[in-house]
């Protein structure tokens, strides 16, 4: 006889835990309460294979025909698996991407930056977004993964993937993805991070070339962003500035967990109800679509980015209280957390001090900041600073 699966634990709710709410224009439960959010990202009674379940709904079935290389490049994602796949797809990439590893990219990073400042100096207006943000996570994550790509064409891919991944019923979505899918997987052909990772045959092949694809993919948009938003809050305020200036202990980092919290780059992250249950009253059907927020707050609560984020004279957020970076869901949860949050800290870390050092009376110019709209992402898509001369 064959095994009986174990029955899935139901949720342990606390008191007064707010229930899902059904969004009718999204056609999809919101996740708002950071209580339940954690336990709804690690709970086996939601499935990460959101892309699967979006092909279905969202896709017709003409468009999957003819783009389905495209949807099974996206299906071995391994941020699509849960375990045990999950735990053994991730677990290399885990140990590549070690502490020690992140530490030791601290001279590269910074000769990147240095590059990508002497860059931002010499272009009319000075435009931190396209010269420093989307340069150093580009050339940063062309090193990891050792492909010889320049930052535009990186950040031009990974934005041709997100339009498609937000909107897969467009067809020209579909279209311009898998022109960049197969430009992505071509460039991987000799990356030096597929080393030691199974080729052997085809199937083996699109494995690991999808792995290091959503590597890339992961390191560049919202990396660009949190690195964004660290300059113009830092320069927002001209008290915080004057700290990250004398680089007083603990002050920049502290900066970078308060940008995090209060302008992460990623709002939301999407599961499937696995099976059908009641939470709080609200009633979930298996194959639902769920949007967790990272943020406590719903699509409909959250106003727009300029809104939120003031483009000049804002206050900057208070610094993260002791354990934060601990506690909040900004890289989300449990085994999906994310494995290139230290690169990025470091990376946003280190463009403060390259900064204040290079240029330390900068400023945010008039009518600084462009945000981009997106449901999911906090981005910008201009920064323009004056530099106030070299130090």
């Amino acid at each position: 006889m064959g095994r009986t699966a174990a029955p899935v634990p139901p949720l342990s709710l606390e008191d007064g835990v707010r229930a899902p709410e059904w969004d009718e224009g999204l056609e999809c439960w919101v996740v708002a309460d950071p209580r339940l959010a954690r336990q709804v990202l690690n709970h086996p009674g939601f499935a990460s294979g959101t892309f699967e379940r979006s092909f279905q709904l969202y896709m017709a079935d003409a468009t999957r025909t003819e783009y389905r290389e495209l949807t099974e490049f996206l299906r071995l994602w391994f941020v699509q698996a849960d375990a045990p796949e999950h735990t053994a797809l991730r677990r290399p990439v885990q140990r590549m991407l070690s502490a020690s590893y992140v530490r030791s990219l601290t001279a590269r990073i910074e000769e990147i930056t240095d590059e990508c400042l002497t860059e931002l100096a010499g272009t009319r207006p000075h435009d931190v977004m396209p010269a420093v943000a989307e340069g150093i996570s580009g050339k940063v994550m062309a090193h990891v993964v050792g492909v010889d790509v320049p930052p535009p064409v990186l950040h031009e891919w990974s934005r041709t993937l997100s339009l498609f991944i937000g909107a897969m019923y467009r067809r020209d979505h579909a279209r311009a993805a898998h022109r960049a899918m197969v430009e992505m997987t071509g460039a991987l052909a000799g990356a030096r991070a597929l080393e030691g990772f199974p080729t052997d045959t085809p199937e083996d092949r699109a494995r690991t070339d999808a792995t290091w694809a959503m590597c890339l993919f992961g390191g560049l948009e919202t990396t660009a962003s949190l690195l964004g938003s660290t300059v113009l809050t830092a320069l927002g305020d001209q008290e915080l500035w004057a700290a990250v200036r004398a680089d007083r202990p603990g002050v920049v980092e502290d900066l970078v967990e308060s940008v995090l919290v209060s302008r992460p780059p990623l709002r939301h992250l999407g599961r499937v109800v696995a099976h059908d249950q009641e939470i709080a009253g609200a009633r979930l059907r298996a194959g639902d679509l769920v949007l967790v927020s990272l943020t406590g707050q719903g699509p409909l609560d959250e106003a727009t980015p300029a809104a939120v984020c003031p483009v000049t004279g804002a206050s900057a957020p208070e610094p993260a209280a002791a354990g934060a970076a601990d506690h909040n869901l900004v890289f989300g949860y449990g085994p999906h957390y994310c494995v290139g949050a230290p690169l990025a800290r470091l990376e946003a870390a280190i463009l403060l001090r390259r900064l204040a050092r290079r240029f330390p009376h900068a400023r945010l110019s008039d009518r600084a900041a462009v945000w981009g709209p997106n449901l999911s992402y906090v981005g910008l898509d201009h920064l323009y600073v004056d530099l106030g001369g070299e130090a």
